[in-house]
């Protein structure tokens, strides 16, 4: 599972740094040459949103969503580990739920060859960035609820 998420990390990174490429390169159009890529608006957002949603599922794995733990210190040891399962229950269970909604709208987004309106690529490419970072969120909860309950105490 480390190895997945090294890839993961990589590839967030990838999208991160063609992201600033990009950024970079509109800047020097825009106030160099008096020439803006037109089509870096639209691809800029579209690698955040990439990188954003899949950088979650590394959220999840590192178990670092914000969350409200302040009654979570007052309860014995063990009633915290049940509670970390359930978290991670139902992080698998919004996932799963996400993933099978998003799966629907880009599926659908390919057979009615709905496209960007600048890139013109097909809108089912961005679209599941959602299934692959939320499917990757529901891998890394389920492997952390496994290993709560194979742990003893």
């Amino acid at each position: 599972m480390s190895r997945l998420a090294q890839l993961v990390s990589w590839f967030v990174a990838l999208l991160l740094i063609v992201a600033v490429v990009i950024n970079f390169s509109n800047v020097v159009g825009r106030y160099v040459f008096s020439q803006p890529l037109a089509w870096a608006e639209e691809a800029l957002g579209f690698l955040q949103i990439g990188f954003v949603v899949i950088g979650a599922a590394l959220v999840t794995r590192a178990n670092a969503h914000l969350r409200m733990d302040a009654m979570e210190h007052l309860l014995p040891v063990s009633m915290r580990r049940w509670l970390d399962v359930a978290a991670g229950i139902l992080t698998l269970a919004v996932a799963l739920v996400v993933v099978a909604m998003s799966w629907r709208i880009a599926s659908g987004m390919l057979a009615n060859d709905t496209r960007s309106v600048v890139l013109e690529i097909p809108l089912a490419l961005p679209y599941s960035v959602f299934v692959v970072g939320f499917g990757l969120m529901a891998l890394f909860a389920l492997a952390r609820v496994i290993a709560l309950l194979r742990r003893r105490r």
